[in-house]
C-alpha cells in the first residue's frame, strides 16, 4: 500500500512520517536547513503478514503544490494532517481539494501537535475538519489526534495503517507496466537509477522497456520495491529501477517520464477528458482558458477546449480537450489536475477519456456522444456501447486503454464482431452495422444498374454512390463477402448483381464484333487505337471512345494510353511473367518477358508497367519483382478493377487520372 501525506505547511507530516517508520524523509540539504520538505520524500513501514507500506511524504508549501502532485498519482491511500494550533489553513484547502479531485477516499486524518493545545481546541480543530471532509470524498474518515513528539495518539495510528494495509487488494498486474518516474539519479557502481509508483502491469529484472518521453529502450538490471530488492516490480509499489542501455545519458531522463512495456502509445498534445470545477471558484471556466495540467509526475502548460457550451459553471463538470504545449503521456482513466495560469492555485481535475481526438469536429454531437460511451471504466461494457454507434478502431481503443494483446484479443472473442485489419488499426463492426453496409452496396448496385444497364461499375464508384465513405480495407472485405456469398459478380473491370448482365447496344454490338475479329488476330500484340480507327476507317476519337465503353463492360482493359487488351490475354502475360519470375529468382525483366511472349520490348515495358500500376509487380531499377507468387486467373480482376477509368483518361507516366 502507498500512502501519501498531504496538509499544509509545518503541520508535522515529515515529522509524524518519522514517527511512525524512523526514517526522516527529509533528504535535501535545503529542507534540513529550512526545516521544511521541498521535493518529495520517501519512507517505509515494513508491516507483518502484509506488504510493506510506501510513504510518500509531500510538500505542503503553496510554492511546491506541483511537487506535491507529482507525490499523488497512484496512491492507495492518504494521511491528511491538520495541526491542532492552526487548524485547516489555505494548503490544507488545496491539498483536500486535489484529492477530491482525484477521487481519493481511502485516508485517515491526524490531528498533530495537540501537545501544544488544550483538549477543547483538539475538539474544536476535529470538529472544523470534520465539516470540511464532508462534502468531499475523503467524508467519514476516522480522525487521530496525536502528537509526534510525545508518541500520543501515535500508535492507534499505525495500527490502523496495518490494518488498511491488510485490506488493500493487490492491484491487476494483467496490464501494460507503467512507471511514473518522480527522481531520476546516478549511483556510484550501479549507473541510472529511476524511482516512481507502478501504475499498472509488472516489470523483472532482465525486461526491456521504453522511457516514453526521450522514446529509447533500455533493460532493468535491478529492482527494489517497496524499499527491497526484488526480482519484480508490480502495480501499486514504490519502485526503484537500475537501467542501463546504450542511449543512456547525463538528463535524458526526467521526473514525468514513463517506463513502460507493451503496446502503450506515445505522449500525446491533445486528448479529451471529463473535468470538474471546483466549487470555489469565483468565475467559470471558460473556453480556452491557458492552464497548468498536472497528470502523473509530469506538468505542462495548455489550453482548455469545453466541449458543451462556451464555459464550465463552479461545481459542475464537463467534457473538454486538452490542448498542450508539450506532450504528456496519459491514458484512459488517468487522473489530472489543471492549476490557474500563474500556478498559483487549483482549479479544476478529472479523468482522460480518449488520447486520439480527430482532427476535426472536436465538438459534434457525435463525438461528445462516443465520449460518453468511452468514458465507461468497464471495458467490455465501453466496447458494446461504442460498437452500437460506429465502428471502433479496436487497436487504438486498446491503446487507450492500456489493454494487452490477450485482454484485447479476449475482449474481441467476448464481443463477436467483425474485424478488418486496416492500415490504421483493426476496425471493429457490429453484425447489424456490417449487414447495413452490405445492403447499402447492394441498394447502390440495383440503382446504378437500372441508370447505365450497359456497363459495370468499379468497386470505388459503387461505394461512392452509396456516402459509403469506409477505408479501402473495408471496401475489399465487403466486397469480398458478397462474392462468396454469390450476390455479386467481379467482373475485369468492376462489380455487378449476380442476375445482371451488361450488354452493348445494338449498334454497338455489331461494330464489336469487327473490332473484337481485329483485336482477337494477334491478342497478346492487340493493334492500338490507331490501327484499329484506320482498319475501319473511322476518327480514332470515335474508335477510342467505343473502345472505353467496352472496356466498361469488362472485355477489354485499357493497358496503355493507345492499346486495349482483352482480359485472357492479360492474364497469359500474367503468367508468363510468372513463368519469367520461377525462373529467375523471382525477378522479370522487359528482355525475358518479350522472349517469352513473342512481344516487341516495347510493348514489354509498357505491359510491365502496367501490372506496376496494379500492384501485381513492384519494379526495383530495371528488374521488377512479384509482390507474391498469386494465380493470375484468381487476381487480376480485383487489380484491374481499380484501374478502371470513368471519365476522362489515365495518365499512363504518373498512375494518377487527369
Amino acid at each position: 500500500m502507498i500512502i501519501a501525506t498531504a496538509g499544509h505547511v509545518d503541520h508535522g507530516k515529515t515529522l509524524l512520517v518519522k514517527a511512525l517508520t524512523g526514517v526522516d524523509a527529509d533528504r535535501l540539504p535545503e529542507e534540513k536547513k529550512r526545516g521544511m520538505t521541498i521535493d518529495l520524500g520517501f519512507a517505509y513501514l515494513p508491516v507483518a503478514s502484509a506488504e510493506t507500506i510506501g510513504f510518500v511524504d509531500v510538500p505542503g508549501h503553496e510554492r511546491f503544490v506541483h511537487n506535491m502532485l507529482a507525490g499523488v498519482a497512484g496512491i492507495d491511500f492518504v494521511l491528511f494532517l491538520v495541526a491542532a494550533d492552526d487548524g485547516p489553513k489555505p494548503q490544507t484547502r488545496e491539498h483536500l481539494a486535489i484529492l477530491d479531485l482525484l477521487g481519493m477516499s481511502r485516508g485517515a486524518i491526524a490531528i498533530t501537535k495537540i501537545d501544544r493545545v488544550s483538549r477543547e481546541r483538539v475538539v474544536e480543530v476535529k470538529q472544523e475538519v470534520t465539516a470540511l471532509l464532508s462534502s468531499t470524498t475523503l467524508a467519514g474518515a476516522p480522525v487521530f489526534p496525536l502528537s509526534a513528539l510525545t508518541g500520543e495518539g501515535v500508535v492507534e495510528l499505525k495500527t490502523y495503517l496495518e490494518t488498511a494495509a491488510h485490506s488493500t487488494r493487490p492491484r491487476p498486474t494483467n496490464s501494460n507496466f507503467r512507471l511514473a518516474i518522480d527522481r531520476c539519479f546516478s549511483m556510484t557502481g550501479a549507473g541510472l537509477i529511476v524511482t516512481g509508483t507502478a501504475f499498472s502491469g509488472s516489470v523483472s529484472t532482465g525486461d526491456t522497456v521504453r522511457v516514453l518521453g526521450p522514446d529509447v529502450e533500455v533493460r532493468v538490471r535491478t529492482i527494489h520495491a517497496q524499499n527491497a530488492a526484488s526480482n519484480m516490480g508490480r502495480a501499486g509499489q514504490r519502485c526503484a529501477l537500475n537501467l542501463s542501455g546504450p542511449g543512456l545519458r547525463d538528463g535524458l531522463i526526467a521526473r514525468g517520464d514513463w517506463i513502460v512495456n507493451g503496446d502503450v502509445p506515445a505522449p500525446v498534445q491533445k486528448f479529451d477528458a471529463r473535468l470538474r470545477v471546483l466549487a470555489s471558484e469565483v468565475h467559470p471556466l471558460v473556453h480556452w482558458t491557458p492552464v497548468h495540467v498536472h497528470a502523473g509526475a509530469a506538468s505542462t502548460t495548455g489550453h482548455v477546449a469545453v466541449l458543451n457550451g462556451l464555459n464550465i459553471a463552479a461545481g459542475a463538470s464537463s467534457l473538454v480537450q486538452l490542448v498542450l504545449d508539450r506532450p504528456l503521456g496519459v491514458l484512459h482513466g488517468d487522473g489530472l489536475i489543471l492549476r490557474d495560469q500563474s500556478a498559483q492555485r487549483t482549479i479544476a481535475g478529472g479523468k482522460v477519456i480518449d488520447i486520439f481526438p480527430p482532427a476535426r469536429g472536436r465538438a459534434k454531437a457525435e463525438r461528445l456522444q462516443y465520449l460518453q460511451r468511452m468514458e465507461k471504466t468497464d471495458h467490455d461494457a465501453a466496447l458494446a456501447s461504442l460498437l452500437e454507434q460506429s465502428p471502433v478502431n479496436l487497436t487504438r481503443f486498446a491503446q487507450c486503454r492500456n489493454l494487452t494483446i490477450e485482454q484485447s484479443n479476449a475482449l474481441i472473442t467476448r464481443a463477436v464482431i467483425k474485424c478488418i485489419p486496416t492500415s490504421l488499426g483493426t476496425l471493429g463492426f457490429q453484425k447489424q452495422h456490417w449487414m447495413k453496409l452490405t445492403s447499402r452496396v447492394l441498394e447502390t448496385l440495383t440503382l446504378l444498374h437500372g441508370r447505365a444497364p450497359g456497363s459495370v461499375p468499379s468497386s470505388t464508384s459503387v461505394f461512392q454512390h452509396a456516402g459509403l465513405r469506409v477505408v479501402p480495407e473495408v471496401a475489399a472485405a465487403l466486397v469480398a463477402e458478397l462474392i462468396a456469398e454469390n450476390a455479386i459478380v467481379r467482373e475485369p473491370n468492376g462489380i455487378r448483381l449476380r442476375t445482371h448482365v451488361a450488354q452493348l447496344a445494338p449498334a454497338d454490338a455489331a461494330f464489336w464484333k469487327k473490332v473484337q475479329a481485329l483485336i482477337h488476330a494477334t491478342p497478346l500484340k492487340p493493334p492500338t487505337v490507331h490501327e484499329i480507327a484506320q482498319a475501319l476507317q473511322l476518327d480514332p476519337k470515335v474508335t477510342e471512345s467505343f473502345l472505353v465503353r467496352v472496356s466498361r463492360l469488362g472485355l477489354l482493359t485499357r493497358v496503355t494510353d493507345n492499346r486495349f487488351f482483352p482480359p485472357e490475354a492479360l492474364r497469359q502475360h500474367a503468367a508468363f511473367m510468372l513463368e519469367v519470375a520461377a525462373a529467375n529468382g523471382g525477378r522479370i525483366t522487359a528482355g525475358k518477358l518479350r522472349d517469352r511472349a513473342g512481344i516487341g520490348r516495347v510493348l514489354a515495358i509498357e505491359i510491365l508497367e502496367y501490372f506496376d500500376r496494379i500492384k501485381f509487380t513492384r519494379r526495383v531499377g530495371d528488374e521488377h519483382l512479384l509482390l507474391r507468387p498469386i494465380d493470375p486467373a484468381n487476381s487480376l480482376q480485383s487489380r484491374v478493377e481499380e484501374q478502371r477509368t470513368p471519365v476522362g483518361r489515365p495518365d499512363f507516366k504518373s498512375g494518377e487520372r487527369r
